[in-house]
């Protein structure tokens, strides 16, 4: 059985045990005695294995929330209205025939007519309550999100929402594969907002983030390829001005990306054994990061902008392997089981390089980034545990202010 044709309900969080927000907020371990666990009395929604860590998150972060969780208010502009919508208005302007266009680069909106969304937790088969309104704004209503990986995931659901639309070959060749993503994705942002009720903006939000998108983050690059093992099953390539599918599948890989730069930041912090001119640091990887986002309010772009970003503004590039100069025309990005020779790439992961199609230049450039990996791994020894529990919420911990990273 394939990712893509597994089970149809989605888990709407990593894992699907009860869990004391503070300590989630903290990086505290959880107590291994999930029913000492008990509901905050107003909102039914938060749990806490504690008094004193349910005063400490009320103080921290479930202040701001609590009210809205519990229905008693409603935050403004955290529900959907098409009439207010900036991405409905502009659907609405440009009409439906022209959105079907693969040439119009309008994104739409997919959120559902005067929607009002909902963050949701398991059902934990104590009665608790599983659903709660949204305690902070919508992003698709003020055009403003919490964090870039919010950001992200609103703008891969929009690709996706569009690539329906305008029936691209990605979305059609596979229909149960191409709606299976799409539940992923509605999944992965459901993961953000129960974090973001968990915990502090800051590192520690970063690092709890990177931890709960990966497994869905994961399952979709799976379903990726096995769309693009059909695409090139019937010799599809995408020459459009905007090739959406690939601009999802960057964004797709940035997430992916993102669960790494909490080890990279780490990593950074002690210091690297040694130096790699290709090397992206935390600061650079952010910073393009944002770029893309800003690139695209509402809309498309061409495919060739993104490329632009991603080469500093500069096509005319250097090969990294034979390091004659080529003009590069696509990415290669880290997930890529395959490449075309006749093609000049630029490679984004752990380093920055651009590479011609010549096998051998693409395997150096594969080494340079698996070296550099393994001198990351040599500092963090868990590479790829981005949320790292030390204490239990005691007293003492208090006192001395220990916490996860």
């Amino acid at each position: 059985m394939s990712e893509c044709e597994g089970p149809g309900k989605v888990s709407y969080v990593a894992s699907g045990d009860k869990f004391c927000a503070n300590c989630v907020n903290y990086g505290w371990k959880q107590p291994a005695d999930k029913n000492i666990l008990k509901r905050c009395s107003k909102c039914k929604f938060l749990y806490y294995c504690s008094k004193e860590c349910q005063v400490e998150h009320w103080v921290k972060v479930h202040k701001q929330h609590c009210k809205y969780l519990a229905e008693l208010k409603v935050m403004a502009q955290s529900r959907h209205d098409p009439l207010s919508c900036p991405g409905c208005k502009e659907e609405a302007k440009v009409g439906p025939v022209e959105m079907a266009k693969q040439d119009n680069p309008t994104l739409g909106c997919p959120l559902a007519t005067y929607y009002a969304p909902l963050v949701f937790l398991p059902d934990y088969g104590d009665g608790n309550k599983t659903s709660a309104p949204l305690p902070f704004k919508l992003g698709e209503m003020t055009g403003q999100f919490l964090t870039k990986a919010e950001h992200t995931v609103s703008l891969m659901m929009r690709i996706l929402y569009k690539m329906k639309v305008t029936k691209h070959a990605a979305w059609t060749i596979k229909p149960e594969a191409s709606l299976y993503i799409y539940r992923m994705v509605n999944a992965l942002r459901n993961n953000i907002w129960v974090v973001y009720i968990s915990a502090n903006p800051g590192q520690r939000l970063d690092d709890l983030l990177a931890a709960n998108m990966e497994q869905l983050v994961d399952k979709m690059i799976s379903c990726a390829e096995e769309i693009d093992e059909k695409l090139t099953a019937v010799q599809f390539l995408d020459q459009s001005l905007f090739r959406p599918w690939d601009m999802f599948k960057l964004l797709l890989n940035i997430a992916r990306e993102f669960r790494f730069d909490v080890v990279r930041k780490a990593a950074e912090s002690v210091g690297l054994a040694e130096d790699h001119q290709m090397r992206v640091t935390s600061s650079q990887f952010n910073s393009m990061w944002q770029e893309v986002l800003d690139s695209m309010p509402g809309h498309l772009i061409p495919y060739t902008d993104i490329l632009h970003i991603l080469c500093g503004g500069q096509l005319t590039q250097v090969c990294f392997g034979c390091a004659k100069e080529i003009t590069v025309s696509d990415v290669l990005l880290p997930t890529a089981k395959q490449h075309n020779p006749a093609v000049s790439y630029h490679c984004y992961g752990v380093i920055s390089a651009s590479v011609c199609g010549d096998a051998d230049c693409v395997a150096k450039v594969g080494q340079a980034a698996r070296a550099l990996v393994k001198s990351y791994m040599e500092i963090f020894s868990s590479p790829w545990t981005t949320v790292v529990t030390i204490v239990h919420c005691t007293s003492e911990a208090r006192a001395t202010g220990a916490h996860g990273a």
